[in-house]
């Protein structure tokens, strides 16, 4: 059995209810031949041998393929047809560097022939989890295909953050397999995804008639790193190394441990998110401001993970899909660079949660999976592991579910909820839902 590290990098997303999903698979065979038996080097390295070699195809003479994705709680959700299946429901994640299958009530209807175990490790303070590979595969998304690909396939038992198959909203992620083969456009406007030939490029920038700024990245191991700037105290700007995650649906991390000039903010509330490798610890604060080439976002929230976070990639932390989704975007891996050019909502505030609660999509709207200490959930009688099917008296439906989670954020007094509790059958019980700022002043 082999281990390899899927730094799952779990991160609370702008609201500051913690993001689902963060899959980052980076494959250090260097380390790997350092401290592995003979049998284990030789599966990674077949991994990898398989990825760097499969190919891609078009079904056309277009060279380029553009289709419209879902916005689900920050996740970009595409079409992926696995092996000519039926469609399943993908996350784009620029910074997995693997694509990985779930186990979901989809997924467990497809003959899938595991190939070998490895224990794969990620950001948190428990176990590391079980994974599978399975080898020559063939993605299918709109008219392109990527053919002979290894994935690794990851049990339910080993997401600790689906409790069942009600929560599993998405059958896998796709990432730098695809990233790294051609251009990827990501039109958060018009919620469409486009992916192209790399020859393409300028004829995709004339094509759009936008203003795009030209910013350099450094692509490690399948995933971008931006060099930027951001200001988390008054008159003190840090620069930092940040990975590009569209698959993080917060705003910003950073980890203190990684850089002498990441402070712990003075004012914030704390929210203990889940890993693949347990519980990470963030201190939650706002910055001054944040800077992408010759753009500026201010007060942004950010999380600083001072437990369970992850320094092994060199980096400060990641950029995720609440400050991404201010522009539209087109990925650049073989020239190394990205191109942005704010959209609609680049003036739009990012807001930080209000309500305390930690919730997430459920098959029947959303499941509360913590509440915060003195928070209005608490007084209302809502408890950990209650379904909440309606807000403001509207269900919570895929097609809901991000805009009615955003109210928990808003400026309003409070929300109306309803929800079901395990303990009540299915007896339904609504109450208002007390809004208002969870930033506090630590004393030491």
């Amino acid at each position: 059995m082999s281990k390899t590290r899927l730094s799952q990098r779990q991160r609370p997303d702008v609201n500051l209810l913690p993001s689902l999903a963060k899959w980052r698979a980076v494959i250090c065979l260097a380390l790997a031949v350092a401290v592995m038996s003979g049998c284990q080097v030789a599966t990674m390295v077949q991994f990898s041998y398989a990825n760097a070699n499969a190919d891609h195809r078009w079904e056309n003479d277009a060279r380029s393929t553009t289709l419209p994705f879902e916005l689900i709680d920050g996740h970009i959700i595409v079409p992926v047809s696995l092996n000519g299946s039926e469609p399943l429901l993908f996350v784009l994640d620029s910074g997995a560097a693997a694509t990985v299958v779930l186990e979901s009530s989809r997924t467990a209807l497809l003959p899938l022939m595991m190939g070998s175990s490895m224990t794969v490790s990620g950001v948190g303070t428990g176990d590391d989890p079980q994974a599978y590979i399975i080898e020559d595969t063939d993605l299918a998304i709109g008219n392109v295909h990527l053919e002979g690909l290894s994935v690794v396939y990851l049990p339910l038992d080993s997401v600790p953050f689906f409790e069942s198959l009600d929560e599993v909203y998405f059958d896998g992620v796709i990432g730098a397999p695809f990233f790294e083969r051609m251009l990827v456009e990501i039109n958060y406007e018009q919620q469409q995804l486009s992916f192209s030939e790399p020859d393409l490029l300028q004829s995709r920038l004339d094509a759009s008639g936008d203003a795009w700024q030209e910013l350099p990245v450094q692509i490690a191991y399948g995933m971008p790193y931006l060099t930027t700037q951001i200001s988390t105290q008054p008159e003190h700007v840090t620069t930092v190394k940040l990975l590009i995650d569209t698959g993080y649906r917060g705003p910003v991390s950073l980890t203190p441990d990684s850089h002498a000039e990441i402070d712990e903010p003075a004012e914030f509330f704390v929210l203990v998110s889940q890993g693949i490798s347990g519980a990470v610890t963030n201190q939650v604060g706002l910055s001054q401001f944040l800077s992408l080439g010759e753009s500026t976002l201010y007060s942004v929230p950010v999380s600083y993970a001072v437990a369970g976070g992850d320094i092994d990639d060199d980096s400060n932390g990641f950029i995720g899909s609440e400050v991404l989704s201010r522009f539209n975007l087109i990925f650049d891996y073989p020239g190394e660079r990205m191109f942005i050019t704010p959209n609609q909502q680049y003036t739009a505030p990012i807001a930080a949660d209000r309500s305390g609660l930690l919730v997430r999509f459920h098959r029947l709207g959303a499941v509360v999976k913590s509440i915060a200490p003195g928070s209005s959930g608490i007084f209302v009688g809502l408890q950990v592991g209650d379904t909440i099917s309606h807000i403001d008296d509207q269900q919570l439906t895929r097609a809901s579910f991000t805009a009615l989670k955003r109210l928990f954020s808003s400026s309003r007094e409070s929300v109306s909820v309803c929800w079901s509790s395990a303990d009540h059958g299915a007896q339904q019980q609504c109450a208002d839902l007390a809004l208002a700022s969870r930033f506090r002043r630590q004393v030491p």
